[in-house]
């Protein structure tokens, strides 16, 4: 913990994302320029997308059946963990508190 994202993902040996935090991050792309530019910048630091597969589908309803009620697991945030599950990669979050209650869930808490 402690280490900002930008100095965590220049530092990473590999990179990638969930299809759900690229669908994320694209509505805060104001124009198709900002677009292009975040589209390069994944494509030149090497990052992968993981799509979504039955396994991921299957695994993040049944966190949100799990831990909806209880710690406010939401559809994004449970695909995106099933995701990191499923890969087996580390789930790079400065919001861990929707991550936490999730067993086996290799998580690295980063400051924004």
């Amino acid at each position: 913990m402690g280490c900002y994202a930008k100095e965590r993902i220049l530092n990473a040996d590999s990179r990638a994302i969930s299809t759900v935090t690229y669908m994320e991050y694209v509505p805060f792309c104001r124009n198709k320029k900002e677009l292009l530019v975040f589209k390069k910048l994944l494509d030149t630091l090497g990052f992968r997308i993981y799509e979504i597969d039955t396994a991921i589908s299957l695994q993040s309803r049944q966190f949100v059946n799990t831990f909806a009620l209880s710690h406010s697991v939401e559809m994004a945030d449970a695909l995106i963990a099933a995701t990191a599950l499923q890969r087996d990669e580390i789930l790079c979050t400065s919001n861990a508190k929707h991550f936490l209650p999730i067993e086996n869930l290799k998580l690295d808490i980063f400051l924004p």
